[in-house]
Parts: C-alpha cells; sequence; structure tokens
C-alpha cells in the first residue's frame, strides 16, 4: 500500500486547513505531526532518491551527532528531490517545498538499519520549528531517540550551517 501520497494529501490538506475556532481562544489550532506518523513515512516512502543517486552506504562524517551509529545513507521524498541537481546533490541556495520527507538510514556495524533521522517540512504544524522543519529520530522498532516535540532544538545548532539546514553537501561534496 502506498502509503506516502495519502498522508502528504493529509499533511498539505491540514496545512492549508484553518480549521475550527477553539470557542475560547478564537484561534485555529494548526497541524501537528507526531513521532509515528514520521517513522511510517521513513518505513513506507517507495519513491525516493538517494544522494548522488546513490544506495552507497557511507561512514558518518566527522562532527556528525549520529554517532550511535557508523553508517548512513539518506534518500529525500519526490518533494524534497525538486531541491537537488542532476546529480543528486541538494542545489545551492535550496529551500525545500513543504511535504519535502529527508531520511537518513543510520546503519550498524552490520549493515542493518538501525534508526531513521528524519526532516519534513510542513511550514506551520504545531511541532515544527521557525523554518517549518518537523525533525525526529527514531528506531526502526518504533523507540523514539529523538521527538518531534522537541522541535529540532538538538538539531538546529549543527544543522543551520547547511543549505536549509541539510548537511550532505558538505559531510559529504
Amino acid at each position: 500500500m502506498k502509503l506516502l501520497p495519502l498522508f502528504v494529501s493529509f499533511a498539505i490538506f491540514l496545512a492549508g486547513c484553518k480549521g475550527e475556532d477553539s470557542p475560547t481562544s478564537g484561534a485555529a489550532t494548526p497541524p501537528a505531526v507526531t513521532d509515528a506518523n514520521l517513522l511510517t513515512l521513513a518505513q513506507s516512502a517507495t519513491e525516493t532518491t538517494y544522494y548522488k543517486h546513490s544506495l552507497t552506504i557511507l561512514p558518518h562524517s566527522a562532527g556528525s551527532g549520529h554517532t550511535d551509529f557508523p553508517f548512513l545513507r539518506t534518500r529525500y521524498n519526490a518533494h524534497a528531490a525538486t531541491q537537488l541537481d542532476r546529480g543528486g546533490k541538494v542545489m545551492s541556495g535550496a529551500v525545500f517545498p513543504d511535504s519535502s520527507l529527508i531520511v537518513k538510514e543510520l546503519f550498524a556495524a552490520d549493515s542493518t538499519i538501525g534508526r531513521y533521522a528524519i526532516l519534513f517540512k510542513l511550514t506551520g504544524a504545531l511541532n515544527a520549528d521557525a523554518h517549518g522543519w518537523v525533525w525526529a529520530e527514531i528506531a526502526t522498532s518504533g523507540t523514539v531517540a529523538y521527538s518531534v516535540t522537541n522541535k529540532g532544538a538538538g538539531c538546529i545548532g549543527c544543522h543551520s550551517v547547511g543549505i536549509d539546514f541539510t548537511r550532505m553537501n558538505d559531510s559529504f561534496p
């Protein structure tokens, strides 16, 4: 079953929806993305493009915050892939559109995926950072290592030097 188009459609609907006004506040409630939503997206995304169009599993870079796993591979959904050049690298000055999903697959030494580091762009989401990104790091089992509720607070410091908060170009030129 292709869950990604369904979730993306739902996310876009929520992002554009004004919602019902609360009887007490008079303000619309912004949409929220959960850790479980992001894990489902990461595991079910089928139409993806890998960084540099390569399935090669790379050693994590010096200074990476994802040190629990020694290897990684990064993929982009169709929305995010619009910001990749012909060589599969993030274009200089790129700004990812809403519904962009970027999944860093974090591999154990035995080449099994142990965790996903996930960026999902949904401007206005309840748990998005000021730039519209929802951040999470979740084990394949569903155990949350870094929750969307943190709004990227532990990630933004390192990622802010990248292109729209992505680091593959500078880590793996």
